[in-house]
């Protein structure tokens, strides 16, 4: 939240205890956003792309999530940066766990 910019290659990743349909919003999230889901072999099961901005106040931001898919982990990133990476549902990707 209240991020401007990522660096290149960067992003930030959501370690969870249980697979869930996990939701995300934007809320006081200055830049798009992709937003990938993935299972616990770090397989993509969900991707949103260039999620945009949410400049509302209240808490009626649009929410994202996947469908029918779980998750353990979710991944967010620069806007564009998945289809510049060709990261596609299936895709597996390789990140140290934090």
């Amino acid at each position: 939240m209240y991020r401007d910019h990522l660096k290149k290659d960067h992003g930030m990743v959501f370690v969870f205890g249980q697979p869930h349909a996990w939701s995300f919003w934007m809320k006081n999230t200055k830049m798009a956003l992709d937003l990938i889901w993935l299972d616990d072999k770090k397989r993509v099961v969900h991707i949103e792309r260039n999620v945009p901005i949410c400049t509302k106040t209240d808490d009626s931001c649009p929410q994202y999530r996947p469908n029918n898919e779980d998750a353990v982990y979710v991944l967010e990133i620069t806007g564009g940066t998945v289809d510049s990476y060709k990261i596609e549902k299936g895709s597996t990707l390789q990140f140290a766990r934090p």
